[in-house]
């Protein structure tokens, strides 16, 4: 995106702004397909950024989806997906989201424990309907991933011991539902191919041992993702040259290769690319020791990382377009606090980060907050509205958003 056309979208929209380019999600979906074994499928995960805009570019591009919500679940189905093709998962789905989910025609959910696996029976027998299981497994083999979700302990999944137990088969003989494959994520922000062609080896493994304990033949084997992208950085995925080769490798040597369909899901990887946060410097401003630099932005908008600790706060990258634009003469470095406009010492995006010296009224952007942006930060803190969405391709504005909170009287 160019300096003029982010000023221009901000003419048009305001500020702040969060724009995403459609090209970008579509280059990914298309280079993740090419790098997975012929006839893989590739699901993109909703909680990375549900915008129907980038959704429907998703799947457009080829893949399918994955949902923990019915808000994710109207997105999907706003982006052009039906019901009936969406996975369901999340390891707290409660009764009455099962049976709506149902009742939308979702068939397909990812089953987390034998509470889950009663729950998704007892409503598909009320909807007179079959629901296909994935059962998602927590391996004992722990993986190689900056984030581990599984081979930990963990709220995600079965134990696998629980699913080798000699009483699992007949907990799992429910009606109303059909096991039709295993479901493993390992991580999040796996960087090389080592990792991921030994994290797929390794949920291939399990997913075998337990179908051979089940007793049952599975149509799918769902091995997660993973793939990494930076966030609220400068910065490009890993290269994953080779990453071809080594997947089929792993996979042909599973016993589960010659009947089993083979699952990835991508969120980061698909959408982080796609974003840049544009923002307004509102003040700078001295307090003894440091300078501030006030934005109209904070964590309420680009808080999800930061405030769950997954981005320290001196890792950011600020552009300054109005300076870079041949405004004024480029100056030295200095060490600047940036930070939001909420009424919190907590509204804190990057602490003394070295940056020209921003004046009030410059526009500054953040890239690579495609992923675990907007809706994934503190939204309701303060009760500011939500910044406007712009999606984008080949410089022509094609879809403006605008996420929306606030109370809702019941009664």
């Amino acid at each position: 995106m160019t300096s003029d056309f982010a000023r221009q979208l901000v003419e048009l929209h305001g500020s702040p702004l969060i724009a995403y380019d459609l090209g970008a999600v579509r280059k990914r979906v298309r280079g993740l397909l090419d790098a997975f074994p012929e006839g893989s499928r590739l699901f993109y995960s909703l909680k990375a950024n549900p915008l129907p805009a980038i959704v429907r570019a998703a799947r457009e591009s080829g893949a399918g989806a994955e949902v923990t919500s019915m808000g994710e679940l109207t997105a999907a189905v706003i982006a052009g997906f039906s019901a009936s093709d969406l996975l369901f998962g999340g390891p707290g789905k409660t009764a009455s989201e099962i049976a709506e989910a149902l009742e939308h025609g979702v068939r397909w959910f990812s089953c987390e424990s034998f509470s889950d696996s009663e729950r998704i029976s007892a409503c598909a027998v009320g909807a007179n309907c079959e629901a296909n299981l994935l059962l998602r497994v927590n391996p004992a083999e722990a993986p190689d991933a900056r984030l581990a979700m599984s081979g930990i302990d963990s709220q995600f999944g079965f134990e696998e011991t629980q699913l080798l137990a000699a009483d699992a088969s007949s907990r799992l003989n429910l009606p109303g539902i059909r096991l039709r494959g295993i479901h493993i994520y390992f991580g999040t922000q796996m960087a090389t191919v080592d990792a991921l062609a030994t994290n797929t080896g390794r949920a291939l493994d399990a997913a075998h041992r337990v179908c051979e304990s089940l007793g049952f033949k599975p149509d799918v084997v769902d091995v997660g993702g993973g793939f990494a992208w930076p966030y609220a950085v400068e910065g490009e995925g890993p290269d994953h040259s080779g990453l071809k080769e080594a997947l089929a490798e792993v996979w042909e040597k599973s016993p589960l290769h010659e009947s089993t369909s083979l699952w990835f899901e991508s969120g980061r990887h698909v959408c982080a690319g796609s974003g840049t946060l544009l923002t307004s410097v509102q003040d700078v401003k001295v307090s003894k020791t440091r300078t501030y630099v006030v934005l109209d932005t904070g964590i309420h908008h680009l808080g999800g990382m930061s405030g769950l600790g997954r981005l320290p706060r001196s890792v950011i990258t600020l552009k300054n377009l109005t300076a870079g634009a041949g405004e004024r003469p480029a100056e030295d470095p200095a060490p600047f606090e940036i930070v939001g406009p909420l009424c919190s010492p907590l509204d804190s995006l990057a602490r003394n980060l070295q940056i020209p010296p921003p004046r009030p009224g410059d526009l500054l952007a953040v890239p690579n907050v495609g992923a675990y942006g907007l809706t994934a930060s503190l939204i309701g803190f303060l009760s500011h509205a939500a910044p406007t969405e712009v999606a984008f391709e080949n410089g022509q504005i094609l879809e403006v958003w605008r996420w929306r909170t606030g109370h809702e009287a019941l009664g």
